[in-house]
């Protein structure tokens, strides 16, 4: 459950990594936010407090110029 609402956590992380390929993708159930790992020139850890939250920082990220570029 998240605020209050049934979500289907891994279902949300399998649609992240399928639109964004090359991402690693996970809801942090103590944290309570939505995680993504990425190789975009090195490790790049992102979250954020909701699955488009997430989408949107993966695009941001990849839209920077990858580290030793």
């Amino acid at each position: 459950m998240l605020h209050g609402r049934e979500v289907d956590a891994p279902a949300l992380c399998r649609e992240i990594e399928r639109r964004c390929p090359g991402v690693m993708a996970w809801f942090g159930a103590h944290t309570l936010r939505w995680w993504a790992l990425m190789w975009w020139g090195s490790w790049r850890l992102v979250e954020a407090s909701t699955p488009k939250e997430l989408v949107t920082a993966i695009e941001s990220a990849r839209s920077r110029r990858p580290a030793g570029w």
